[in-house]
C-alpha cells in the first residue's frame, strides 16, 4: 500500500480566506471540497494556485468558496488496492483513498503513483517494464547514492551495455558524476545534457525523484541517442526549409494563393493579401471561417460555399471594398476517399487588365473614327490610295482646290517647303489629278547625281560621245518622261552651266543629246521642287534668274507640319496602318500618344513623322502605344514652365504629360475664351483642344460632387 496524504476537506460555503488559512496552516497543495446539500459527499478540489492570486485582494478572501472555479474531475481508489488498479489511476493529478464504508482516508498524487509504481518489486512492475521498454527513449532510476533500481531496454542498447554490467555500475560512473550530484544534493533538472563516451553518445535528461515530504530520495534520466536527435533535427530543418521555400515561392508567384479546410476555414495564405479582400480590423484570420465573415464584407465567402456544395473548380469575378476587381478561381482537392478536404483559392487583380481592355476598346472605337474619316476624304477627293496624300487641316485643303485646278494645264509648277513636308507626294497628286496621269511620272534628284553625269542623264548621250559610254547611246531622262511628267527634286542644286541647258529646254521644248547634233522635240510638263529660297540665289548669283522665272510660272508653298497640326493624327494613323500591315503588327495609338504626337514641333516635318511611327512600330511591346513610349524618342520637346514655383515633383511620366496639356489649355482657355483662338496659340487643333476642356470641367465636376 501506499501511504497516503492527510486530507483536509471544506464544505462549499466556507470563505476562500479559510481555506487559504488551512492550507497554509498545514503546507497543503490541495483541499477537498464537500457539499453540504449532498451529505458533505466529496465533490471536487481546489489547489493552492488556484485562489493564491486572491489573497492580494482583501476583498476577495470574503468571497465563499462555491464562488470560485473548482476541479470536478475526481478518482476514488479503495485502501487496499492492488497495484494494477494504481496503474489504472496514475494519470490522474489527485486520487483519493476510501475506506471500505467510503470515508475519506487520504490523497494521492500522480507522483507518489508514478514513483510507486517504478520502484515496487511486486508482480506489477511487468507492466511497468512493458511501459519503459515501449517508450522510444532510455529511462534509468536510480536511488540517492546513485544505484540503478530500474532501467528500460532502450537504454541497454543506447549505453551498448548488458543489464548486469549496468546493474554493476553507479549511474555517476556510467554517465556524469557533476549532473548526478548536482540532481541529488541540490534538486536541480539538468535538460539536454551531451555525454560522449567510448562506444556511445547520448543526450541526457537528469530529474529529481522527491518524497511526499519534498526530499529527493533518488533520480530519473532519461536519455536519448544523437544520432536519432540529429537525424530528427535534421528532418526538422528540412521540413523547416521546405515550409519556406514554400511560403516563397507563394509569394513570389503573381497570383495570390490561399488554402482552406473543407468547412471554410483559412489555414495559410501568400503574402499580406488580406486587407485587399476584408475591411476588418484583424490582423490575423488564420483559423478563421472565412465563411463567417460575410457581414464584413468579405470576398470569398461566396466562392467558398459554391466549391463546398457544388464539389468542382468554380471561376469569378467580384470587386472588392477597396475598389479592385479580381478574379479568383477555387479548386477542392479530394483525399484518396474522395472526400472534399482542402480548397485552394488562386487569386488575380485583373483591375488594370480591365482598365486596359477598356482603355483599348476605346482606342479601337477612335481608330476607326479616324479611318472612316480617312476613306470619306479619299473619296470625296478622288484620289488614288497609291497616293498616300492624307490630310484634314484647312490649309492642305485649300492647297489641294489649287493643285486639282493647276493639274489640268502643263505649265511648269514650282513647289517649296520645308525638307520632309512631302513634296514629290504633292508631285504625283499634280499628275495623278491631271491629264497625264497615265503618262511616265520620273523623278530626278539633282542633287544626287554627280555634276559630271548630271547633263547626260537629264538629255541622254549618243554612242562614243565620251569613255565609258554605253555603246548604243542611252536616253535621257526627258525623252523618258516624253507625254508626262519630269518631277526635278532639289532643282536649287543644279550646276550653274546645266542651268542654261535646262532654260532651253523648258523654252523650246527641244534636247540635244551629249555627243550627238539631232535636236529631238519633246512634250514634257516640269515640276520642279526645292526647299531653298531661291529668289535670295538669284540676288548672290547662286542660281539664274531667267530660269528662276520660267520655273515659278505655277508657284505651290507646302506648309510645314507644324502648321498643319490637325494633320498629324491622321498622317499618325496612316502610318501606323502601313507599318502594321508590313511587319504583321496589330498596333494601335492612345489617344495620350496621338496627343503628344500633335503638340509636337516636328523640326523633320511629314518625313520625321514617319520615321517615328516605324521605330515605334518596330520596337514596341504591348500592343497599345501610349505617350511614354512616344516620348524619348522625340528630339525637341517645347520648354514649357507650370503654374507655381519651386522644383517640380517626380511623377510618372503619363500624368506628368497630362498635368501640362490641362494647365496650358485652362491658361489659353482663360486668356482667349474661345477654343479657335486656344488652339491656333497651343499649335493644335480645334477639335483636341475642345475635347480635352471639356474632359477637363467635368473631372472637376466630378471632384466637386464626390
Amino acid at each position: 500500500m501506499i501511504s497516503a496524504r492527510t486530507a483536509y476537506t471544506a464544505p462549499l460555503d466556507v470563505s476562500v480566506g479559510e481555506v487559504w488559512s488551512l492550507m497554509s496552516k498545514y503546507n497543503e497543495t490541495f483541499i477537498f471540497i464537500t457539499d453540504p446539500n449532498e451529505g458533505h459527499e466529496i465533490v471536487g478540489y481546489i489547489r493552492s494556485t488556484d485562489i493564491m492570486p486572491l489573497t492580494e485582494t482583501k476583498e476577495a478572501m470574503h468571497q465563499q468558496l462555491q464562488q470560485i472555479p473548482f476541479h470536478t474531475n475526481l478518482m476514488f481508489i479503495p485502501e487496499k488496492a492492488d497495484v494494477l488498479d494504481f496503474f489504472k489511476v496514475f494519470g490522474e493529478e489527485v486520487v483519493v483513498i476510501v475506506d471500505e464504508t467510503e470515508r475519506l482516508k487520504g490523497y494521492l498524487q500522480r507522483e507518489d503513483i508514478l514513483y510507486h509504481l517504478l520502484t515496487s518489486q511486486s508482480s506489477g512492475t511487468d507492466w511497468i517494464r512493458s511501459l519503459l521498454n515501449s517508450i522510444p527513449m532510455g529511462i534509468i532510476i536510480t536511488d540517492m547514492y546513485g544505484r540503478i533500481q530500474n532501467f528500460s531496454s532502450e537504454a541497454l542498447r543506447m549505453l551498448k551495455i548488458s543489464p548486469e554490467q549496468l546493474r554493476a555500475q553507479s549511474i555517476g560512473e556510467l554517465l556524469d558524476k557533476e549532473a548526478f550530484h548536482k540532481t541529488i544534493d541540490h534538486g536541480e533538472t539538468i535538460l539536454n545534457f551531451i555525454i560522449l563516451k567510448e562506444g556511445f553518445g547520448v543526450l541526457a535528461d537528469f530529474g529529481p525523484i522527491r518524497n511526499r515530504k519534498g526530499s529527493v530520495i533518488g533520480a530519473i534520466i532519461v536519455l536519448q541517442d544523437l544520432p536519432y536527435i540529429e537525424n530528427m533535427a535534421m528532418e526538422l530543418e528540412y521540413v523547416k526549409n521546405l515550409n519556406m521555400d514554400l511560403q516563397a515561392i507563394l509569394s513570389s508567384i503573381y497570383d495570390q494563393i490561399i488554402v482552406i479546410d473543407d468547412r471554410g476555414v483559412l489555414l495559410r495564405h501568400s503574402g499580406n493579401l488580406m486587407k485587399d479582400f476584408i475591411h476588418t480590423e484583424r490582423t490575423d484570420l488564420v483559423g478563421i471561417n472565412l465563411m463567417e465573415l460575410e457581414g464584413e464584407g468579405s470576398f470569398f465567402s461566396s466562392i467558398v460555399k459554391m466549391v463546398i456544395d457544388r464539389k468542382k473548380k468554380i471561376s469569378v469575378t467580384q470587386e472588392t471594398y477597396a475598389g479592385k476587381t479580381f478574379l479568383a478561381v477555387g479548386n477542392p482537392v479530394f483525399n484518396e476517399r474522395g472526400k472534399l478536404e482542402r480548397i485552394v483559392i488562386a487569386l488575380r487583380d485583373i483591375t488594370e487588365n480591365l482598365m486596359l481592355k477598356e482603355e483599348l476598346r476605346h482606342i479601337r472605337k477612335e481608330s476607326e473614327k479616324y479611318k472612316k474619316e480617312l476613306e470619306n476624304l479619299r473619296n470625296r477627293r478622288g484620289y488614288n490610295l497609291n497616293q498616300q496624300l492624307v490630310y484634314g487641316s484647312e490649309k492642305i485643303e485649300k492647297l489641294m482646290k489649287y493643285i486639282k485646278k493647276i493639274s489640268n494645264v502643263s505649265s511648269t509648277v514650282l513647289l517649296t517647303g520645308e525638307s520632309g513636308v512631302g513634296k514629290e507626294v504633292f508631285a504625283r497628286a499634280i499628275h495623278e489629278l491631271g491629264p497625264r496621269r497615265n503618262k511616265p511620272f520620273i523623278k530626278v534628284n539633282c542633287g544626287a547625281i554627280p555634276e559630271t553625269l548630271l547633263e547626260s542623264e537629264l538629255f541622254g548621250y549618243e554612242k562614243g560621245a565620251f569613255t565609258g559610254a554605253n555603246s548604243s547611246g542611252k536616253q535621257g531622262f526627258f525623252q523618258l518622261a516624253d507625254n508626262g511628267i519630269l518631277f526635278l527634286d532639289e532643282i536649287g542644286e543644279l550646276p550653274l552651266n546645266l542651268q542654261v541647258k535646262l532654260l532651253r529646254v523648258l523654252q523650246e521644248r527641244e534636247v540635244t543629246p551629249v555627243g550627238g547634233t539631232k535636236i529631238e522635240k519633246i512634250d514634257v510638263q516640269i515640276i520642279a521642287a526645292t526647299n531653298k529660297d531661291l529668289e535670295k540665289m538669284v540676288d548672290a548669283k547662286l542660281f539664274r534668274e531667267d530660269l528662276f522665272y520660267r520655273l515659278n510660272v505655277l508657284p505651290v508653298h507646302i506648309p510645314s507640319l507644324r502648321e498643319r497640326p490637325e494633320d498629324i493624327p491622321y498622317l499618325s494613323l496612316h502610318f501606323l496602318q502601313i507599318f502594321n500591315e508590313k511587319y504583321q503588327r496589330t498596333n494601335q495609338l492612345s489617344q495620350d500618344a496621338l496627343d503628344l504626337l500633335e503638340s509636337y514641333s516636328w523640326p523633320g516635318n511629314v518625313r520625321e513623322l514617319q520615321n517615328i511611327i516605324e521605330r515605334i512600330s518596330v520596337t514596341a511591346e504591348d500592343e497599345l502605344i501610349g505617350a511614354e513610349q512616344i516620348l524619348p524618342m522625340l528630339k525637341k520637346i517645347a520648354k514649357m514652365d507650370a503654374p507655381g514655383s519651386g522644383a517640380p515633383a517626380i511623377i510618372p511620366l503619363k500624368e506628368a504629360i497630362q498635368q501640362v496639356e490641362e494647365n496650358l489649355i485652362e491658361m489659353a482657355m482663360n486668356r482667349y475664351s474661345t477654343t479657335l483662338k486656344a488652339a491656333e496659340v497651343l499649335g493644335v487643333s480645334q477639335s483636341t483642344v475642345s475635347r480635352k476642356y471639356n474632359e477637363i470641367l467635368n473631372k472637376r465636376k466630378q471632384g466637386e460632387r464626390d
